[in-house]
């Protein structure tokens, strides 16, 4: 039977579910560039380089800038409520992509334009984990824009400050198996940050999980459903560390071309109608998506239905293991049939 839950502590409510599980085998709604949702025409753009990548290289048009500045916001806005409130309409998974500003020694969350203030969604995430102990956030800085090595180790000083003793302690060896649920609520660690570090840039925390070795987040670039539904499937079905965590990128990449259509209205005007139709039909890829190990799936824009019907796989999981479990044991079983007894 389902367990009724409250959107702002469904892990709770799940606890019976959930206790025995790793933080890899838990189906966890996330959202994409989570600390979008204040950006607007006017927004201040973060990388002109960005820019150009998406222009091909015509961001020196004062035409194009114009149309850029104006539209821009439009696709660059990914989320429409605050850090807290997505947390509390049931994401657990937050996709931060880190502005340096080197002029006031402040941290921003950035996608082409300067999103939210950092520094006020991380004390917003802390009240939300410090007056719910059961539900556990994730918190993915998936790049850095404008910031010095100095710059992104204060930031992690600070976030160490901020959350203490709840940030979960990363995995150390290869074969290091990632804690269960139950382990993280009983020890009061329920904070988990991870960063890209190809260098070992960012030694002595040892609570930073190096995303490079413990988040698998393969990436379409497709402006096609179909092609997005194939490689979610493909990717999931692959085998994966023990120690790794999957996020599906339930997301499409708007081109030139898509941007140009929504400027003459051939198409979706700005990325919330991009991704209407896309959630939409996800919803239905659910049913197929629940029998590949689901882990962390993230999207734009997302209805609290969607983020609903993802936390429900969670309802599924149990079945899923046990014939996988199942499956391997019969396979085992097989092998040790096929040997032959030597004769002496």
């Amino acid at each position: 039977a389902k367990i009724h839950y409250e959107m702002d502590s469904w892990m709770g409510s799940l606890s019976p579910l959930l206790n025995n599980r790793k933080l890899s085998e838990i189906v966890i709604p996330g959202t994409h560039n989570s600390g979008s949702y204040p950006i607007t025409v006017g927004s201040r753009i973060s990388d002109l380089n960005q820019i150009s990548d998406f222009t091909d290289g015509a961001e020196t048009s004062p035409l194009i800038m114009n149309i850029v500045r104006k539209a821009g916001p439009g696709w660059a806005k990914c989320q429409d409520h605050s850090i807290g409130d997505q947390l509390r309409r049931g994401n657990r998974y937050l996709d931060l992509r880190v502005y340096c500003d080197r002029e006031t020694d402040e941290y921003y969350l950035e996608h082409f334009f300067i999103g939210s203030n950092l520094t006020e969604d991380l004390l917003h995430i802390a009240q939300f984990v410090e007056e719910r102990a059961e539900e556990v956030v994730i918190l993915d800085l998936r790049s850095e824009q404008n910031c010095t090595d100095l710059l992104m180790i204060r930031l992690l000083e600070r976030i160490g400050r901020v959350f203490g003793e709840k940030l979960v302690p990363a995995p150390i060896w290869d074969d290091d198996p990632l804690p269960t649920y139950g382990q993280l609520v009983a020890d009061g660690t329920t904070v988990v940050v991870s960063v890209k570090d190809n260098h070992g840039k960012y030694q002595g925390f040892d609570w930073l999980w190096n995303s490079r070795a413990h988040m698998i987040d393969p990436f379409a670039d497709t402006a096609s459903k179909e092609q997005l539904r194939s490689f979610i499937a493909d990717e999931m079905s692959k085998p994966r560390p023990p120690r790794s965590l999957f996020v599906a990128q339930i997301i499409l990449s708007p081109t030139t071309d898509t941007f140009v259509d929504g400027l003459t209205g051939a198409g979706a005007v700005d990325l919330r109608e991009f991704a209407r139709d896309l959630n939409r039909d996800f919803q239905y890829w659910i049913k197929d998506l629940r029998q590949l190990n689901p882990n962390i799936f993230m999207t734009d824009f997302p209805s609290r239905t969607l983020v609903k019907k993802i936390i429900n796989m969670n309802f599924y999981q149990d079945k899923v293991m046990e014939t996988r479990s199942r499956k391997v044991k019969s396979k085992k079983k097989g092998k040790k049939r096929g040997k032959k007894t030597k004769k002496i």
